[in-house]
């Protein structure tokens, strides 16, 4: 159960993070002042690090599953 509460509370906080990007992102794209390879450097590294966490804990968690 702890460990249900634990991946739950885990893949809230990455999807809150991941829409924040996202969010960012397309705001800057329709600012006129920005300019947007700015706003893909910037962004481009942080929204690739929280795929790969989702990818991590998927893969985490399907390989404790099939131990068991």
């Amino acid at each position: 159960m702890k460990d249900r509460l634990v991946l739950v509370i885990v893949i809230c906080t990455l999807s809150a993070v991941m829409v924040s990007v996202i969010g960012v992102l397309l705001s800057g794209l329709f600012q006129p002042s920005v300019d947007n390879t700015e706003i893909f450097k910037i962004l481009g590294p942080a929204f690739q690090t929280i795929v790969g966490a989702f990818v991590g804990v998927l893969g985490g968690r399907a390989m404790r599953d099939e131990n068991k």
